[in-house]
């Protein structure tokens, strides 16, 4: 993994630096009329916005676009996330220069690898070397005074003419699908995923912590994963989520439903309880997740043991199956699965007791939740 820090001012392509008060000059000592002075508390912290920027696959930057006012200070912090092993860079260009820089670091040719792929070109204010798989790399800027739509772009040969977007400085946003400064694909970014199920996205989600996973499964069916709780929150139906704006702030701006979810887990019910069933919520740690052609598979620790749990669209019906697989179980385990007038839940294996699941450890190793609702509809 390559991970690299570089600052640069692009307002007068210098580093940015930490500007200290100016202090009054002191009076002379001798003076009758010196006297002691308060010390000034200097100037208030300027905070300055982070924006995340990610390379993808199909040869795209996430968000394809962001707004930023002339002089303001910001950081870029650019991750190479495409995962079919492709390495890009990061370019920030002059207004209307892109097609002529990418065009010259083509004609770079042999000398290509060895410079980054980046030509030695006035219009570039700012660029990343090429990151590989997980690369990582920070920039530190400040966005220029004149305003205008500043290009971004990966100069790899074959992405320049695909694979970039703009800074839009002090100029309002048109309609993503007509942005005339944007690639064709750039539109089919705004729903994470670009409309590929099975899909699962590290992103901030509405009623959920700041470590939410979103998924999209095959078929309609989408759900909320809350790795900071290690529990599934939510579901709803239909399309995945817009995660444009999440994706060009700092996360004040959450991802957006594209409905109302069809259920909802109730505020703080973890639902895994080991050795009877009104025992005390085990301390959960999330311990990852992996994808595969049906859906995501999550791991966790619930007290002493790992949990693995896999979010699958119901078969042949509207709805959610959860195929949970606790290892070594040391006593009965029970599953918490409060239901409304709406929600059924049913179990491939255990004994139900109201809205909650008894298991055996031989049980608990390997069984099958299914959620369906009257509000999730084929």
């Amino acid at each position: 993994m390559t991970t690299v820090s570089l600052f640069r001012g692009l307002a007068a392509g210098a580093a940015l630096a930490c500007l200290a008060p100016t202090l009054p000059a002191a009076e002379s000592a001798a003076s009758p009329s010196a006297q002691p002075k308060k010390k000034s508390a200097g100037p208030a912290l300027k905070r300055i916005r982070t924006i995340k920027l990610f390379m993808r696959d199909g040869l795209r930057f996430e968000p394809p676009r962001f707004e930023a006012k002339p002089g303001e200070d910001l950081v870029l912090e650019i991750e190479n996330g495409d995962t079919t092993d492709m390495a890009h860079n990061f370019l920030l260009l002059k207004p209307g220069t892109r097609e002529e820089v990418v065009t010259q670091a083509l004609a770079l040719a042999e000398k290509g690898t060895a410079q980054g792929w980046v030509p030695n070109h006035p219009a570039i204010l700012l660029h990343t070397p090429l990151l590989d798989v997980h690369g990582l790399a920070t920039l530190k800027l400040r966005v220029p005074e004149a305003v205008g739509v500043y290009p971004y772009v990966c100069t790899f040969p074959g992405h320049g003419m695909v694979m970039y977007g703009a800074i839009y400085a002090g100029v309002p946003l048109p309609k993503l699908a007509e942005d005339p400064n944007l690639p064709p694909n750039a539109a089919q970014g705004v729903i994470a995923g670009r409309g590929q199920r099975p899909f699962a996205q590290r992103v901030f989600l509405p009623d959920a912590s700041p470590a939410a996973i979103a998924v999209a499964l095959t078929g309609s069916q989408n759900a909320c994963w809350d790795a900071g709780e290690c529990r599934l929150r939510y579901a709803w139906q239909g399309a995945f989520i817009d995660a444009s704006e999440n994706w060009a702030g700092n996360g004040s701006k959450l991802s957006a439903l594209s409905a109302t979810p069809w259920w909802r887990a109730p505020k703080d019910a973890f639902p895994l309880r080991f050795g009877a069933a009104d025992s005390p919520r085990p301390a959960a740690k999330f311990l990852g997740y992996t994808m595969n052609t049906d859906g995501p598979e999550f791991r966790y620790r619930a007290g002493e043991a790992e949990v693995r749990e896999q979010v699958l669209p119901r078969r042949g019906a509207p709805g959610l199956t959860l195929r949970v697989r606790i290892a070594e179980a040391r006593g009965p385990v029970f599953y918490h699965a409060p239901a409304d007038a709406n929600t059924q839940w049913t179990s491939t294996v255990g004994k139900w007791s109201g809205t909650v699941l008894t298991l055996t450890p031989a049980e608990a190793a390997d069984f099958t939740l299914t959620l369906s609702s009257a509000l999730c509809t084929p």
